[in-house]
């Protein structure tokens, strides 16, 4: 029995050394999508392929659907007016879907593993949330409170 559980711990020590961790915010070196650019000293993300420019400071209130769009709409953020909240195509475009685990793209720092609200309404009174943590997506309810990402079109 010892030498079964020492074998156990010997192959697990080994396959940890070849597979590393990759958790919400951490990168490994495989396929890294580098069109995604963090300026940490504006706390800003650039999507460099799809020009758009993501706000990642400090992670949002939870908030209703209507207030997250009022919340991006009415911020003014390194002088620009023209925040809004993502699509839904938008906040799937955040995720590695390549990797072994889900995992928000490399330079973001400010995501949490939490339900965040897209602009995309689906049937009477819901709309499109993105789950971070899980990698899904679904409609729900506009009065339910879920976190806000904002994002607007770049200019190169």
């Amino acid at each position: 029995m010892i030498k079964i559980g020492f074998a156990l711990v010997v192959c697990a020590t080994i396959a940890s050394a070849f597979f590393p961790k990759t958790g919400l915010g951490h990168a490994d070196s495989n396929n890294i999508d580098k069109s995604f650019i963090r300026d940490d000293a504006k706390e800003v993300v650039i999507d460099t392929k799809r020009s758009k420019m993501y706000y990642d400071s400090k992670p949002s209130a939870k908030m209703t659907f209507a207030q997250s769009q009022q919340f991006c709409k009415k911020m003014n953020f390194l002088n620009f007016h023209d925040w809004r909240v993502p699509s839904k195509n938008e906040l799937r475009s955040l995720l590695e879907l390549s990797r072994r685990s889900v995992t928000v793209k490399h330079a973001f720092k400010n995501i949490r593993e939490d339900l965040y609200w897209s602009s995309t309404e689906a049937r009477r009174n819901s709309a499109w949330y993105f789950d971070f943590d899980l990698g899904r997506y679904g409609a729900r309810d506009e009065s339910k409170k879920f976190r806000s990402i904002c994002v607007r079109n770049f200019k190169k």
